[in-house]
């Protein structure tokens, strides 16, 4: 016990040292050894020296194991007597292991002993070793390691000290310690938020445990996000474990000066070799010298702001230039860089979530994690405006400290607005190192197209003969815009730098830029304009021919804006007119813009009457809720349309017939056309890929196909009235997708169909008269190659027998989605297990399904809502599926007990469970009860932080009395969930998992099951891990803090029945003494005995809500010491203290804290990552209970006789009259659990984590926590006594 006491309170002194001593206590503690250390700690160096209470015991304890690991330098002593201790011994192997697998520096100092005596164990090392081997045995294996880490430690170049002056063979070895540590660990801002779990995503793409190979790995984003911030921190995590080791800075911008590549390469030969500046006078000299000098290194190079393949090829031109196990990291703008220099890994910087730059804003602004008192709402602002880029975070929080609520307001008006130059001109190198086409579609896309059709933006910007294939992928390898799920994405600040470029063409003047999307600007056009936008629900006063005279106008973009005049006169140099509700029927007579490339003119008046004639570069035509239209024309003028969307355009009856014969047309879709009932009677479109008449209710024929199609096609017509498709269906060889669900009148589908080379989706749910279809199907010959190649099968809803269950099972082998809902059949026959590549079955809604046999090994997803039916057998083998430990596994079926084999199970909450090391594989089985909702999103928290993912959120179908069971993978896509081992290992520690619903629910019961061969089951639990966090949880349930609320009735009771009340008071104040202390000691203790490391933020939470409590009986027994109303009036009370938060609900209003009790607590309430402080604001608190008397109340007497009670901070009073504060609830669990939802960051809309007001001590109004039927009662009391 004394052992581990002494190791628990040394471990908070031991935290990343630069140096660890290893000594003879009893030959040099007081001597060389003690000298030596107070000399290094005078030098700065951060040296670790133990002391006597750490070597008790029969092996080195891990404080002492954790010491030796992270320190940078192990300094040896040997001395006379060295090898006589174990403990000794045992240092020096563990630091000849960290020598070894981690390239840890190790210095052997052989003070008045001979290195011969060390190696060869000679002398009193002889006699030490001997008397070993005669306690453990000749043929120990723990003396043969003493042996042979003495040998091979005094191999080692060292430091001999015989005889003489020893202070300056200290100040030798304190001088070159000094240098080794200060050459290599680099500078960081304090502020490293959202860092480590990075640094260990890009540590796992390094593999630094592998030395037989070198490897690059490459870090790519924006200016701004924190690449070399990023590379600094990977850079001193594991600069030690490499032979040498340079950062090079700024390598464009060193490059771009006189001789800069050759500046470069002396400076990265000096800082590897250790050596003085190396002279050559070429780059092609020192790419010689390099790879001479560094072949036979183990290496790690960083090189920082890479924007130039010459660079690469000057500084780490091959992996073959560097020794074994080295490591070369490169950081740039520009990804293209890394894929042409065939970096294989690479790592793109993401932008901080919402949580991240919350806190690193606040840090800057505030100097504190959290947001200053009433500062929530402007934060929030200006997080938004900086949108995770934590340049823009950190240079817009330093500007506004210390300034007052106008001039933050003003400040952002002028950020958003007028971006801050210091971050613009980040964001502008990228920019300026563009050429000049990718320049002008980069300002195109800022000013026009950002959030638009990566397809439709290609269009446009091809019309103006920007080569966009080319200079927008450029674009993305620059990092300056992204595209996501096809459209053109680009960051808020990038949007406004393109701007701001556009406005520095002419500063005071609007009308000599060449981009305008100001309404104002827009009224001072001029014939220097390129391109318009307006978007401004306004009335634009214009004269009619102002567009006209912009003889440069390309692009003119108009949404939600009306004119005063009509006609309109537009320019023929347009090559984009996207106008949504265009106020004219038709154009002038004399607009003929020859090179347009788009038009768009959705939800107008326009009627189309002239053909499209010598139209040669228009691709794309949207005329969608144009109901005035009634015939399309001519378009064979328009030989490169692409492009041609007709939705909802209702009085749509003809089309031209050369609308079936465009060459190039790609996308056509005319849904929602009602009044269409033939679309032609003819085509063939060579380019076609996709094909819509959906709910086009009238269509009753699809036209016939004259020639081959191979493109890959999709077509849908859902809702149509078409009763069977034409034999030329055949023709359409690339057809992959067709959905012609609900269409009624289907009554038979081409007998070749199916063996459509490309054919693998067919949805024709809600066609009950296609049953038949599949009956040839059955005895079709059973030749692999002549198998249809389906894949997708939508049935529902058409009165499927088991033999029609059978048929498609049989006949359809590769299937891997089958949705059969909403029919009949009672039974999966065991032919289901034939279908080996199956993933996917939906049979909700089947309400005589019984049973469904063993399932395929490959099913992933089974949906059997509603499926009421089903018996035991078939329910067990659904729970089973589970065992199977299929990766990504999702099942939804009728309401069932968990089973007992599950991991655990928990009832009324939502899954905890706390896991180290690497993220564990696990099921979840969540079972719901009463529900008002069917789509139901998980979300996984890491010690209250929300984990985003890029993607939507993952939907499940659930109902009521129902059970989901889903794999934990199921949320993520692959990569992301990866990057969850980060989070776990850049500290080692034990982190706390939630898994919460959304929206807001807790199931009735819940369950983990763990999969056992991925999961180390050592590093996951499902109670705190942590004993000192245990014993906080303990003092919690012991103290019973819901009983230390005596009854203000059962002291009023007393009164009336002749007890004396003062005497329960007198108790009262008592238990109150008595656990505060209590609870104050017991923090206090925990928080001397268990610091960063022993401590678990989930259990300090639920330690924090105690006290809230106490804190909050405190407050209310200041008022109800005071009250002597007769038991009549407090039966007419409600609460003090209500979750309605009416106790200050204004900032204003407020309990009188002292400062230094509100500013630890708003910490407390969003800042729990550093749980050893935490604990150390705990125990401040809990000492501060006895200050009461700073919470000042003032008690007025009214001439009704009731009392008025007032709590006040230079704001309005309150009145909290007929007030008194019920029991606590009983269920301490409601206490914790409300808490966590209170303390987790809250990220999506709707989300279970709590809302925060602006009132720092909001909690105070929640800290009772009451039960529903306790609100009931209370309300109802006082509503009837009022």
């Amino acid at each position: 016990m004394a052992a581990n006491a002494a190791e628990a309170s040394e471990t908070k002194k031991i935290n990343n040292y630069d140096v660890f001593l290893s000594f003879r206590g009893e030959d040099t503690r007081h001597t060389f050894t003690g000298y030596l250390y107070e000399a290094l700690c005078r030098k700065g160096i951060k040296a670790f020296m133990d002391n006597e209470n750490l070597r008790i015991g029969v092996a080195i304890g891990p404080n002492l194991v954790k010491a030796i690991e992270d320190s940078s330098i192990s300094i040896v002593v040997f001395s006379e007597n060295y090898a006589a201790s174990k403990w000794c011994l045992d240092e020096l192997v563990k630091i000849l292991e960290c020598r070894n697998e981690k390239n840890q520096l190790l210095v052997p100092i052989f003070y008045k002993v001979e290195p011969s005596d060390v190696r060869y164990q000679r002398n009193s090392y002889e006699k030490a070793m001997a008397a070993h081997e005669l306690r453990y045995g000749c043929d120990s294996e723990k003396v043969k390691k003493w042996r042979s880490a003495l040998f091979d430690v005094s191999q080692i170049s060292g430091h001999v000290l015989k005889e003489g002056y020893e202070f300056k063979f200290i100040q030798d070895i304190v001088c070159k310690a000094n240098a080794k540590l200060s050459s290599k660990q680099l500078h960081i801002d304090e502020h490293m938020v959202g860092l480590q779990f990075r640094v260990e995503e890009v540590k796992s793409l390094l593999d630094i445990e592998s030395t037989s190979s070198t490897s690059m790995v490459g870090i790519y984003g924006i200016g701004g996000i924190g690449k070399t911030t990023l590379a600094k921190a990977l850079y001193n995590t594991i600069c030690n474990q490499f032979e040498g080791a340079c950062f090079l800075f700024d390598v464009s911008k060193t490059s771009n000066q006189d001789k800069g590549q050759v500046h470069l390469q002396q400076t990265l030969l000096c800082e590897l070799l250790e050596e003085g500046k190396i002279e050559f006078s070429s780059v092609e000299k020192g790419i010689s010298i390099l790879k001479d000098r560094l072949a036979g290194r183990r290496v790690l190079v960083v090189l920082d702001d890479v924007d130039n393949a010459e660079q690469l090829r000057a500084l780490a031109g091959e992996c073959g230039w560097f020794g074994c196990g080295s490591r070369i990291i490169i950081t740039t703008r520009n990804k293209y860089l890394l894929v042409a220099h065939r970096v294989e890994n690479v790592y793109q910087m993401k932008v901080l979530s919402v949580y991240e730059s919350l806190e690193l804003f606040c840090l800057n602004a505030f100097k504190m994690s959290s947001p200053a008192t009433n500062y929530d709402h402007l934060s929030t602002r200006a997080i938004q405006y900086a949108q995770g880029l934590p340049l823009a975070l950190k240079v817009i929080g330093s500007n506004l400290i210390d300034k007052d609520f106008n001039e933050w307001n003003s400040a952002l008006d002028k950020y958003e607005k007028n971006p801050h130059r210091d971050i613009q001109s980040i964001l502008r190198i990228s920019y300026d190192s563009l050429e000049s086409n990718e320049k002008e579609i980069f300002l195109d896309i800022a000013c026009f197209f950002n959030g638009q059709r990566l397809e439709y933006v290609k269009r446009i910007l091809d019309g103006c003969e920007f080569y966009p294939e080319d200079g927008i992928r450029i674009l993305i390898d620059r990092s300056l815009i992204t595209v996501e799920d096809g459209h053109v994405r680009m960051h808020d600040l990038i949007q406004d730098m393109g701007r701001d470029v556009v406005k520095q063409e002419a500063p005071k003047d609007a009308a000599e830029r060449s981009r305008l999307w100001f309404r104002e600007d827009v009224l001072e056009g001029s014939r220097k304009i390129e391109g318009i936008k307006l978007d401004c629900l306004e009335e634009v006063n214009l004269i009619s021919s102002a567009f006209e005279k912009m003889k440069k106008l390309r692009i003119l973009i108009v949404r939600n804006t009306s004119f005063s005049f009509e006609p309109i006169h537009l320019p023929n140099h347009l090559r984009l007119l996207d106008w949504k509700g265009y106020p004219s029927k038709s154009f002038q007579p004399d607009f003929y813009p020859k090179k347009i490339a788009a038009l768009n003119l959705r939800c107008s008046p326009f009627v189309l009457e002239n053909p499209f004639q010598k139209f040669e570069h228009l691709t794309y035509m949207n005329f969608s809720y144009c109901q005035s239209i009634t015939r399309i024309p001519d378009v064979s003028g328009a030989k490169n349309l692409k492009e041609l969307i007709l939705n909802k355009c209702k009085k749509l009856v003809k089309v031209d017939q050369s609308v079936g014969f465009l060459p190039n047309l790609v996308y056509l879709s005319a849904s929602g056309c009602i009044q269409l009932r033939s679309f032609l009677p003819r085509i063939f479109l060579p380019s076609l890929e996709f094909l819509s008449f959906d709910l086009c209710r009238r269509l009753a024929y699809f036209p016939d196909v004259l020639g081959t199609m191979d493109k890959p096609l999709k077509i849908c017509m859902k809702h149509t009235a078409i009763r069977e498709l034409p034999p030329s269906f055949d023709n359409l060889n690339g057809l992959g997708y067709l959905d012609m669900s609900s269409c009624k009148q289907l009554h038979n589908l081409p007998s070749n169909l199916f063996m459509l080379p490309n054919f693998v989706t067919l949805k024709i749910g809600g066609c009950p008269q296609l049953r038949e279809s599949f009956t040839p199907l059955k005895g079709h010959v059973s030749r692999a190659e002549c198998w249809p190649k389906l894949e997708t099968l939508h049935f529902c809803n058409a009165s499927l027998s088991d033999e029609d269950l059978y048929g498609i099972v049989h006949s359809f082998p590769k299937l891997r989605e089958l949705n059969v809902s909403s029919n009949y059949f009672v039974s999966f026959g065991a032919h289901i297990k034939e279908s080996i590549n199956l993933t996917t079955l939906d049979v909700s809604y089947c309400l005589k399904l019984q049973q469904i046999p063993e399932l395929p090994s490959s099913v992933q997803k089974v949906d059997a809502r509603h499926c009421n039916s089903l018996t035991t057998d078939t329910s067990s083998m659904l729970w089973s599926q589970v065992r199977t430990q299929m990766n990504r596994l999702e099942v939804v079926m009728p309401k069932a007990d968990i089973p007992e084999w599950f991991d655990y199970h928990g009832q009324g909450d939502i899954p905890i469970f706390w896991a180290r090391e690497k993220f564990p594989f696990v099921a979840l089985a969540f079972v719901f009860e009463e529900i008002n909702y069917q789509a139901v999103s998980l979300h996984l928290f890491i010690d209250n932080e929300h984990v985003d993912v890029q993607s939507q959120h993952h939907i499940f179908n659930v109902a009521e009395d129902h059970v989901l069971l889903c794999d934990l993978r199921v949320l993520f896509r692959d990569e992301e969930w990866k990057r969850l081992d980060a989070r776990l290992r850049h500290d080692n520690g034990w982190k706390f998992m939630q898994v919460k619903c959304e929206p807001d629910m807790i199931p009735r019961d819940w369950g983990v099951y763990i999969y056992s061969k991925e999961t180390n089951l050592d590093d996951i639990q499902f109670s705190c891990p942590y004993p000192a966090s245990l014993g906080l949880r303990s003092l919690m349930v012991g103290s019973n803090l819901n009983m230390i609320m005596v009854s203000r009735n059962e002291v009023e009771e007393g009164s009336t029945t002749g007890t004396d009340s003062s005497s329960h008071l007198e108790d009262l104040d008592s238990i109150d003494q008595e656990k505060e202390a209590s609870f104050s000691e017991s923090v206090n203790a925990t928080d001397n005995s268990s610091p960063h490391a022993d401590s678990c933020s989930c259990c300090y939470s639920a330690a924090l809500s105690a006290f809230k409590k106490l804190l909050g009986f405190k407050v209310r027994r200041q008022i109800q010491g005071h009250d002597e109303r007769p038991p009549t009036a407090s039966r007419s009370s409600k609460p003090f203290l209500r979750r309605s938060s009416r106790f200050m609900r204004s900032s204003s209003s407020r309990l009188m804290f002292h400062d230094e009790l509100c500013g630890p607590l708003r910490s407390l309430e969003r800042q729990k990552q550093n749980v050893e402080e935490t604990g150390d604001r705990i125990s401040r608190l809990s000492s501060r209970l006895v200050m009461e008397e700073r919470t000042s109340f003032e008690l007025n007497q009214r001439n009704s006789g009731e009392l008025e009670y007032k709590i006040c901070e230079d704001g309005d009073d309150i009145d909290v009259r007929n007030q008194v504060p019920p029991p606590f609830s009983e269920n301490l669990q409601t206490v914790i659990e409300n808490l966590r939802s209170f303390k987790a960051p809250r990220r999506k809309k709707g989300m279970s984590n709590g809302d925060h007001d602006n009132d720092d001590l909001k909690w105070l109004a929640e800290t009772e926590i009451l039960s529903d039927d306790e609100y009931e009662e209370d309300d109802g009391e006082s509503d009837t006594e009022a």
